[in-house]
């Protein structure tokens, strides 16, 4: 699977010490780019970007789930469509996703 080595470079390439412990608090920059490069494809992730029918847009998700709901369905997904980003994400990439997505609630 192609994604697999590229999110593996970016993550090493941005986070060359990053440890296994997960932060607080992600950063919302690295969050926008995991999520432009891996999630766009599916789902908006722009706070008005165009409608997707079969996927929530990152505004809704932020809107209708708390903070530990979206941090919970990104590292076990409902459904087997969504990748298992986890896997394969160092450091705090999890948060950094879950910072950027509820970034769009309002």
């Amino acid at each position: 699977m192609r994604l697999v080595p590229r999110l593996a470079a970016t993550t090493l390439t941005l986070f060359p010490f990053a440890t296994g412990v997960a932060a607080e608090e992600g950063n919302l920059e690295m969050g926008r780019m995991i999520a432009d490069e891996y999630c766009s494809r599916c789902h908006n992730i722009e706070p008005d970007g165009p409608f997707k029918l079969e996927t929530p847009s990152f505004a809704a998700i932020a809107k209708f789930r708390s903070k530990e709901q979206v941090h919970n369905r990104i590292v076990m997904p409902l459904h087997d469509k969504m990748p298992r980003f986890t896997e394969y994400m160092i450091g705090g990439n999890i948060d950094d996703m879950v910072t950027y997505i509820m970034s769009l609630e309002d």
